[in-house]
Parts: structure tokens; C-alpha cells; sequence
């Protein structure tokens, strides 16, 4: 199952002074099934890269919902969002908006399926149809929000543990959220403050400690719009394709059945919920009944139009 790391260069609407790159990694399972191949979009949350899909601890691949994907013949684009991870970190972050980036990770899509098309990775991409799943955990489900309402870049969202009604923190955590992303450039998040909200208590300490050890910077633009009720919510209720939403016990949503009425103009939403979970599924006790949910979705219900 091969895994590729790519760099892809891109043009912004804004002028950064310094030439801009999207690091992603392209996962293709080894046999593709019959029909449509599904394509997996996936965007991080806020301190996160990629890293997030494709976590390997200790060498071990229980952790990575990429290595799941190919065992369901899905291939996966897992991007670092721009101004993270190993993508371009703009000196200039005060031009840096959810808005720039939603052009540019629809840009980076739009480079990899051309050169799907071209026969890049195999013939046989070229020469089939695809189902695009655009898939954002915390604040990378606000921006793929923000993404598919400007750019319609996906045949289905994904939002994975991102809130338009407001955080379900306490109010000390609140307040230094808000104060950590008041000003221009890139912040680090509290994790020790954080890790009750991220961590359920079963969670063992070396995925954590591998966690908090892979921690990236982020862009306080990002920040300042995540934390802000109904910050994307006009985004949300423009987006006409399929909606699944999925939260865990512990979530920053203070009403996960709240959230699918935003998404007024979508033809079909659906709602799940984890249990014996936190905010990062990925490192859940119970991510495989997260990511069986997730996938039985893109199979049937998010395919109905």
C-alpha cells in the first residue's frame, strides 16, 4: 500500500513575498473495488499536521485511520494545513485568513487530481470515476467547512468534532484560548490544559506523550474564528451536499444535536456520536467503532443525493 509525501506548490490570492507549499501525503490502497474510487480528503484540527491521520507509536499502525482506509480500498489525501505542519509558514500571518487557505488546499486537491488524471499513480486512477470526501477533525472541520462553501471542492463533508454554538470548555480555558490568539503570527497550545478535553482517562500516556511530542504550531487567525460561536455558520448553511457530523462524549460541542440544524441547505446530514471518547477520536479506546461509523456512512449514506 503504497504512501506518497508530496510538496505541492501553490498560487494564492494574496501575495505572502515568498513562494507557498502544501505538504500532503497520498496513501492508495493496493486493489482499488469496483466502481467510483473514494478519495479521503483529510484536514487536522488546531496544533495538529497530518501526522493526526497517520499516527504510527511505537512503531505500530493501530493508531492510523490512513492504514484503515486502504484496508477498506479507500485512497487518502492527508494535507498539513498552510501555516502548519511541514506546509509554508507565511512570515506575513496577518494575511494568513481560513479563506486564503480554503483556496489553497482546494488548489493542492485540484493539482493531485490532475495529475491522478495523467496517470501519475497508476492507470487505473486515471480511467475511473471518484467519490470525493472532504474530512476536517476540530478546526480542520472549519475549514473544510469554510472550503466546500467557497470552492465546492468535495461530493460530501466530513466534520468531526468541530462546533458552530460555542465551546463546551470551562471559562479559564476559554479565556486563554482567546488570549493566546488575540494578536498576528503562530501560537502553542496549553496540552497539559488541554488533555482532559482531547484525552479520554484510558487513553495510555505513551500516545499522548507521542501526541504532545508531534504538537505544531498554529496560525491565531485560524484560532481566533474556531472559537468564536457561529463563526463559519453562514459557510455551514451554504453547503448543499451530504453532512456527517460526529462527535465524542467528551466534545467541544455543549449540543452535538444542536449542530445539524446550521446545515439547512444540505440534502442529507447525519449525526453520530462516540462513546468512552474526547475530542481527538483518532486516539480513542473506540476509534475503530468511530472510523466503522465514518465509513459506513461514505459506502451508503453519504453516497444518497
Amino acid at each position: 500500500m503504497p504512501k506518497f509525501t508530496l510538496s505541492l506548490p501553490v498560487q494564492t490570492i494574496v501575495d505572502f513575498g515568498e513562494p507557498i507549499q502544501i505538504a500532503a501525503t497520498l496513501a492508495i490502497p493496493d486493489r482499488l473495488p469496483d466502481g467510483p474510487i473514494d478519495l479521503l480528503v483529510c484536514l487536522h484540527g488546531g496544533t495538529y499536521s497530518r501526522w493526526y491521520w497517520d499516527a504510527q507509536i511505537d512503531g505500530r499502525a493501530e493508531y492510523s485511520f490512513v492504514d484503515h482506509c486502504l484496508a477498506q480500498g479507500k485512497a487518502v489525501l492527508a494535507l498539513d494545513a498552510l501555516g502548519m505542519g511541514d506546509s509554508s509558514q507565511p512570515g506575513r500571518e496577518d494575511l494568513l485568513t481560513p479563506h486564503v487557505s480554503a483556496q489553497v488546499h482546494h488548489l493542492a486537491l485540484a493539482d493531485i487530481l490532475e495529475r491522478m488524471d495523467a496517470g501519475e499513480w497508476g492507470a487505473d486512477l486515471a480511467a475511473r470515476a471518484r467519490r470525493i470526501t472532504g474530512i476536517g477533525h476540530s478546526m480542520g472541520g472549519m475549514l473544510t467547512i469554510v472550503q466546500q462553501a467557497q470552492w465546492a471542492s468535495f461530493d460530501q463533508v466530513a466534520v468531526l468534532g468541530f462546533t458552530n454554538i460555542g465551546l463546551a470548555m470551562s471559562d479559564e480555558v476559554r479565556s486563554a484560548i482567546g488570549a493566546q490568539v488575540a494578536g498576528p503570527g503562530y501560537g502553542a497550545a496549553n496540552r497539559g490544559a488541554m488533555r482532559g478535553y482531547f484525552h479520554a482517562a484510558d487513553v495510555p500516556e505513551a500516545v499522548i506523550a507521542a501526541d504532545d511530542a508531534r504538537a505544531s504550531l498554529t496560525p491565531n487567525s485560524y484560532g481566533r474564528l474556531a472559537i468564536v460561536p457561529g463563526g463559519v455558520a453562514a459557510q455551514a448553511g451554504a453547503i448543499t451536499t451530504p453532512v456527517y457530523l460526529h462527535f465524542a462524549d467528551i466534545d467541544v460541542s455543549p449540543d452535538p444535536h444542536a449542530e445539524p440544524s446550521l446545515y439547512r441547505r444540505s440534502r442529507h446530514v447525519t449525526l453520530t456520536t462516540l462513546p468512552d471518547a474526547a475530542h481527538c477520536h483518532n486516539f480513542a479506546s473506540t476509534r475503530l467503532q468511530s472510523w466503522t461509523m465514518l465509513h459506513r456512512w461514505i459506502d451508503h449514506s453519504g453516497a444518497t443525493d
